[in-house]
């Protein structure tokens, strides 16, 4: 009788390095990156690239899987169509902005970001180990502990310097990466340990105390109890209205300039002020001023400091009505992504990311600065991994099983 062959390679010692370097880079972007955000503002700077890195390296050890066919197929879909027409254009736009240099250099350090993140979403495995999924949630709960104590003590202290700043930020990280690590609970069944790691990420919010940053999870929470209900018609209505947010933005300050007139400050002056600013534009509109001229504008005092500070705007500004039609379109086109495409468990999620995030990008406190987008793309690869551990199989009917038990044997 012939010896039984095994199911399974263990003398593979290529894909035994492929899968360690992938754990690697996975525990660097969902461990790494929560918890190093509370010891450094520029630590995700460092830890994103050497995470993705480790990962990219890792796979193409892998000898099976093709993996410049599965690059080219998903540039080609609709999302990586779009994508690429927006970094385009904006790297035309350095042809006008005023600030070539600067502009240039941070043009590299963003579509550079953005673009590896994507290809290393790509490359993932086709198939995503339980063990590999539970490091999301694990990094998440331990950098949630870390920023409340941190940021008790500073409250308590009545401390506002450098450190602040750095919890502010790892509180922004919190609210974003929490959303792959609750769908990486929810994929397997969770649920009570996702409900305590929402919680944790709540609690680490309101220890440094960050009120829009509550606001915006609550507004992904309300999104995600929507989905469970009606997730094809929440995800058309949500990116519908992100899109024309985002494409009638020009128009705003015009609508509000009634009810904005008789209050002297604060948000109304900043409306007023866009109100002047568009009406003196024109055609410059169509165009935009170039690729970070906003941000340059009101440091150097080219732009009024009570204009409104939000990514609408701000794109309006430097890339005109091209760049905000094609932002508009990204949007609409990631909801609908993430309503046809993912698996249904994963969609309340993504959707939920996507609305907490574009909130957190009206408020002003972020906008298309390098560390944010930097977070965006590290929950991009996350949410992707989430996306492969899904069970894509299905066990065999109990009647089918027996049927075939009880046929006799040649």
């Amino acid at each position: 009788m012939a010896d039984p062959i095994p199911s399974r390679s263990f003398n593979d010692p290529a894909r035994q390095a492929a899968a360690l370097l992938v754990r690697l880079g996975l525990a660097v972007l969902a461990v790494g990156v929560p918890t190093g955000s509370i010891i450094s503002r520029r630590a995700i700077f460092t830890l994103m690239p050497v995470g993705a890195a480790l990962i990219l390296i890792g796979v193409m050890l892998d000898p099976k899987g093709a993996h410049l066919a599965r690059l080219q197929a998903a540039l080609f879909r609709p999302l990586g169509l779009v994508t690429l027409f927006l970094l385009g254009w904006a790297l035309l736009s350095l042809v006008w902005t005023p600030f070539i240099a600067i502009a240039g250099e941070r043009y590299v350090k963003t579509a550079g970001t953005l673009l590896f993140a994507m290809v290393v979403s790509i490359a993932l495995p086709p198939h995503s180990k339980t063990s590999n999924l539970y490091l999301l949630p694990l990094g998440l709960a331990i950098g949630a502990i870390a920023t409340t104590i941190l940021g008790s003590l500073v409250s308590a202290d009545g401390v506002q310097d450098l450190e602040g700043s750095t919890l502010d930020r790892a509180a922004l990280t919190l609210s974003m990466m929490v959303w792959p690590a609750l769908a990486a609970l929810a994929v397997r069944d969770r649920w009570m340990s996702a409900g305590l790691l929402a919680v944790a990420v709540a609690v680490a919010v309101i220890a440094v105390w960050l009120p829009s940053v509550l606001g915006a999870l609550a507004a992904g929470a309300l999104v995600f109890s929507l989905c469970n209900s009606a997730q094809l018609r929440v995800g058309r209505m949500f990116g519908t209205t992100i899109a024309i947010l985002i494409l009638c933005a020009p128009a705003i300050p015009f609508a509000l300039a009634p009810l904005m007139r008789s209050a002297p400050h604060g948000f109304a002056i900043s409306m007023q002020t866009a109100e002047t600013f568009f009406t003196a534009e024109g055609l410059r509109l169509i165009a935009g001023h170039g690729f970070d001229t906003f941000t340059r504008g009101l440091q150097m005092g080219y732009l009024p400091s009570a204009m409104p500070r939000n990514i609408i705007f701000e794109i309006w500004y430097e890339l005109g009505l091209l760049g905000a039609a094609s932002a508009a379109l990204v949007v609409w086109t990631a909801f609908w992504v993430a309503t046809a495409y993912l698996p249904k468990p994963l969609t309340g999620f993504v959707q939920g990311a996507l609305v907490c995030g574009f909130i957190l990008a009206l408020t002003g406190l972020v906008t298309l600065q390098i560390w944010w987008l930097t977070i965006l793309a590290v929950a991009g690869i996350l949410f992707t991994l989430v996306a492969k551990g899904q069970y894509r199989t299905q066990r065999p009917a109990a009647k089918s099983l027996s049927a075939s038990a009880l046929r006799p044997q040649n």
